[in-house]
Order: structure tokens, then C-alpha cells, then sequence
């Protein structure tokens, strides 16, 4: 009952309140002169569970951290644009405007020679993977279920008979979702904007990845969730440069993993890349260790996978078959998902396949409180001689097994996962 209630008072605090010290709002996408600095947060002045969204215990010590920063950037000629709290680190993080001509890697070591910074760092930019939306879906009054990659290779409907992943917090990291979208209405338990000042951002890749994660399973039309009953925190770290391409900043992402961390979320989906990013990499290890599992999306293009797939920890998905034995597949080309303004795409790429590991993750939750899919050697994958182009990708219902031994599996056309009665 405690847990609860410190549960529920986390999501009001979330939803309500923003920054303890405010400072004027960032516009997120405008980060090629930024640095980070990271002030260290003492640990008396934060308890856990006592606050979430990064509100200070100790006002006066945030007033005073802030005028360290203020005081760091006038010695070196810079102006300080915002700071949020990140507990889960012990840390104060501030935004940094370097000026032109300068540049951003030598400034950020100036600045941590001081013995108040913990570190500082350029601010980077990650790119959502996805690749240019395909043709709308059929209409609104359409289901697209049998369109669903996981409908067939997955079983879905077959899976959803042991678990939907019900009450197992799933955060969305991601470009602004459509809460008011047929099939996501009543999905979302909570949004925040960390990009900008605005409500209810809709935006494309954003509404498409919290749809195939938990989009309703109880109309008749549009498509089904893997986790249809998962609930959702939709996290807007990420914005829309143009219709094909979204972007996100170590900054806002940072503020998003504090955020679902502090909503103790158990699946984060991080469907996006980017170069190795410090404070990112000191945030994904805190929610690993506080028991979320972090899913990323591959980067074909980027060694390693990109960041943060290539995190340690982190589970890195592709939707490409041969990615290597660390990697799960999962299908990502022509899956139908919802889109803003009551519409549906056919999406392509790694950020597709990565939420529908996630939603996965969401399945196995429910049935046991640290199911053994951390791990990617726990998955299995379809044999080389499985039907209808399966082999390779994540079997789900032979890897959901492991939480539910009673669960029987059969291949893709030799029937359907059943529980033995």
C-alpha cells in the first residue's frame, strides 16, 4: 500500500510540476552550441521516493547551485539556458551557451577542471530510426490486425490469452504521442513535454511507436498492441525537424530517463541513436539498476549499433536479419501503426522492431515480476527452417516461455501458442 501510494503521488508530481529552480524554457532543438555541465547534488538533499520530477528537497541548495552555474559561465564567457535535477545520478545538470567560434569539446574541459563539476560535456544530438512513412492504412473503421508482423510470425492474439501486459509501466522516450488517437484513448497514464512549453504534441514517430507497444486491443479496427493493457508514460524528448526526420538532445533525453526512473517504469524504449553520450550512459545504468530493462534500436549505419544499443545492458534490436548473436530481429518493414489526426501508416525500420521487443518485455513482466529476458542470449529466435520468412527473428511465444513453462508453441502455419488445460 505504501509502494502504491508513493506511486501515485510520483505520477501527480509528474504530471503537475516542473522544474523546482525554474528557469526560462529551452527550446530543445536548437543545440549546436550547448554544453553540459553537471553540478554535483549533495546527498542529503535528496531522498528517495520522497520527490519525483526533479523538484529539490533543499530549495536553497538548488538556488545555490544554480548560482555556481551562473557563476562558471560568466568566468568563461558563457550564458547558462536551463538546468534540471537528475537524483537518480547525484547530479544538477545545466544547459550552456558556448559562444560562436568557440570550441564546445575545450570549453567543456575548462569548465570540469572546476571541483564543484562533476563533468561537462557537448550536447548531442540523436536521431529517431525510422525510415520514410509508407502509404496511409486503409480507414479508421478497418482492423489491420492481420496486416500486424506479430499477428502472424507472433501469434498475438494466441499470447494474450496468458498476459497483455497489464499494470507494467512502459516508457515511451520518444517524439510527442496522440493520446486522443482511437487507438491509444485511455492508453496514456502520463505525458510530459521535456523539448518545449507545449500540450498535447502529437507527432508521428512518436504515436506510431506507443501504438505498437500498447495501442487498444478491444475495437475491432485499427491495429493491437503487444501489450495492450502495458500502462504508458509518454516521455516527448524528441521533436519533428521535418515530415522525415526526428531528432532528440542529450539534454531532453536526459530529463525523460530521470523522469521514468523516477515513475519506476520497467520497460524504457529508446527507439533512436546517436554518438556515446556520458550523462545518457550514467542514466540508463541507474534505471537498469533499479530493475527497468532499456531497450534500443540499432543503427545499421552507426558502429557498434549506435548509442544507446550499444550500451551494456541495453537490449539492441534490429529489423535486419544477421545483425549478430547480441542482437534480436524482430520485423520492421510495412507495420501498420497509428498515426496523428485519428490516421494510420505503414512505418519502416529498427525503431519499430525495438518497440515491439519492448511490448514483449511488457508480456513477460506481468507474468513474473524479473522474467529472464535481459539478457539477449535468453531469446530464442525461429530455426533456419521455419516457415513464411520467420527464421531469424524473435520466436516470442517460445521466449515467453520462459516465464510461463506451461505455454506450447507451435510454428508459424502448424497451428497456434496454446495453454495446456
Amino acid at each position: 500500500m505504501k509502494r502504491a501510494l508513493a506511486r501515485l503521488v510520483a505520477l501527480l508530481a509528474l504530471a503537475c510540476t516542473g522544474m523546482a529552480a525554474a528557469d526560462e524554457t529551452h527550446v530543445a532543438a536548437d543545440v549546436s552550441r550547448e554544453i553540459l555541465v553537471m553540478l554535483r547534488l549533495p546527498p542529503p538533499h535528496y531522498r528517495s521516493g520522497a520527490n519525483y520530477g526533479g523538484a529539490y528537497v533543499d530549495a536553497a541548495g538548488g538556488a545555490a547551485r544554480r548560482r555556481i552555474a551562473d557563476g562558471l559561465a560568466r568566468a568563461q564567457g558563457l550564458s547558462v539556458l536551463s538546468g534540471w535535477p537528475m537524483p537518480a545520478i547525484g547530479v544538477d545538470c545545466y544547459v550552456l551557451r558556448v559562444p560562436a567560434g568557440a570550441d564546445l569539446d575545450e570549453v567543456a574541459r575548462r569548465v570540469a577542471r572546476d571541483s564543484r563539476v562533476e563533468w561537462a560535456q557537448p550536447v548531442h544530438r540523436f536521431r529517431a530510426l525510422a525510415a520514410v512513412v509508407a502509404a496511409t492504412a486503409p480507414s479508421a473503421q478497418t482492423s489491420l490486425y492481420a496486416l500486424q508482423p506479430s499477428a502472424r510470425l507472433w501469434r498475438l492474439d494466441d499470447l494474450h490469452k496468458v498476459s497483455t501486459g497489464r499494470g507494467v509501466r512502459v516508457a515511451v522516450i520518444d517524439s510527442g504521442v496522440d493520446a486522443a488517437h482511437p487507438d491509444l484513448a485511455g492508453r496514456i497514464e502520463l505525458e510530459r513535454n521535456f523539448v518545449d512549453a507545449r500540450s498535447d504534441v502529437a507527432e508521428a514517430h512518436g504515436t506510431a511507436v506507443a501504438g505498437i507497444i500498447g495501442a487498444r486491443a478491444d475495437r475491432g479496427m485499427g491495429v493491437v498492441g503487444i501489450a495492450p493493457q502495458a500502462r504508458l508514460l509518454a516521455l516527448r524528448a524528441c521533436w519533428e525537424e521535418s515530415a522525415t526526420l526526428t531528432l532528440c538532445s542529450s539534454f531532453t533525453l536526459a530529463q525523460a530517463l530521470q523522469a521514468a526512473i523516477a515513475a519506476d517504469a520497467e520497460v524504457i524504449n529508446l527507439s533512436l541513436s546517436g554518438p556515446d553520450d556520458r550523462l545518457l550512459a550514467r542514466l540508463i545504468d541507474a534505471a537498469i539498476e533499479r530493475g527497468a530493462i532499456v531497450v534500443g534500436a540499432v543503427d545499421a549505419r552507426a558502429p557498434g549499433g549506435g548509442f544507446p544499443a550499444s550500451h551494456a545492458g541495453v537490449l539492441a534490436v534490429s529489423d535486419r536479419l544477421g545483425a549478430g548473436a547480441a542482437v534480436l530481429s524482430a520485423p520492421g518493414d510495412d507495420v501498420p501503426a497509428p498515426a496523428p489526426g485519428a490516421r494510420w501508416n505503414f512505418v519502416s525500420g529498427s525503431s519499430f522492431a525495438a518497440a515491439q521487443v519492448a511490448g514483449m518485455l511488457a508480456l513477460a513482466r506481468e507474468v513474473t515480476p524479473r522474467p529472464a529476458m535481459r539478457q539477449s542470449s535468453a531469446w530464442v529466435r525461429f530455426p533456419a527452417d521455419s516457415p513464411d520468412g520467420a527464421a531469424g527473428y524473435v520466436d516470442a511465444c517460445a521466449t515467453l516461455r520462459h516465464s510461463v513453462p506451461t505455454l506450447s508453441c507451435l510454428p508459424p502455419g502448424e497451428g497456434t501458442a496454446r495453454v495446456p488445460r
